[in-house]
């Protein structure tokens, strides 16, 4: 009974005890089970790898109608083919949450989420994923390292209406509080500036304990929560 108890907390929670020093960028995927945040993450990462293709072929024609050589378009092609993979699988964080990387410099969580979880033609659906919240950056979960990071993300958004949206996972909790994420965003987007009912931007602050990551979204943060179908 104890090496079951013992094999299944490896399933579900292969990394949390992983602390990674490299900044973390990607998409927190929620769900009722283990293997149903693992089954959702799989259909955030299939989704985003075509969608996200078919935008990237669509501006490949628009050059190669501007001109760009043949030659060239295959070039960069096949330098593609050599890079890393885009989105890479990490797998389970903490109970009932699964993680998806994003490898490329030029996908930002937050911006895919707008295009992908709002109503519209490349809207993701999923019967397994609860919700998906974007980590734009990250830092292991301590005060001062916390303290830079909010700096990197929110400094560029001083002024503007803000409200938190705070989610302690499973084992993160007990390292930066809300009260702590409240502080840096009163500090540094202004304590005059916090707007419950009418905000321009949303501060996504996810803490479990591979890392605590921020996220700055324009989107109502309903559309995290993940449909099952198309209405």
């Amino acid at each position: 009974m104890a090496k079951r108890l013992r094999d299944l907390k490896e399933v579900c929670a292969p990394e949390a005890s992983k602390a990674s020093d490299d900044v973390e960028r990607g998409f927190l995927v929620t769900g009722p089970t283990c293997q149903e945040a693992l089954r959702g993450l799989k259909d955030l990462r299939l989704h985003l790898e075509v969608e996200a293709e078919e935008r990237k072929d669509t501006q490949s024609d628009h050059r190669n109608s501007e001109g760009v050589s043949v030659c060239h378009s295959l070039d960069v092609e096949l330098a593609e083919l050599h890079s890393q993979r885009r989105f890479l699988t990490v797998g389970m964080v903490c109970k009932q949450v699964a993680f998806l990387r994003a490898q490329h410099v030029d996908d930002i969580p937050s911006r895919l989420l707008s295009r992908f979880l709002v109503p519209g033609r490349d809207r993701f659906v999923s019967r397994f994923a609860d919700r998906v919240l974007p980590v734009d950056m990250s830092s292991q979960p301590r005060s001062e390292r916390f303290s830079r990071l909010a700096q990197d993300v929110l400094a560029s958004h001083a002024g503007r209406p803000w409200r938190l949206l705070y989610e302690p996972f499973r084992g993160g909790w007990n390292t930066i509080s809300k009260e702590d994420a409240f502080e840096v965003c009163r500090n540094i987007l202004g304590a005059d500036r916090q707007s419950v009912a009418d905000p321009e931007i949303t501060v996504v602050c996810t803490v479990q304990p591979r890392f605590v990551g921020l996220a700055v979204v324009t989107f109502d943060v309903d559309y995290l929560r993940v449909e099952d179908e198309i209405g």
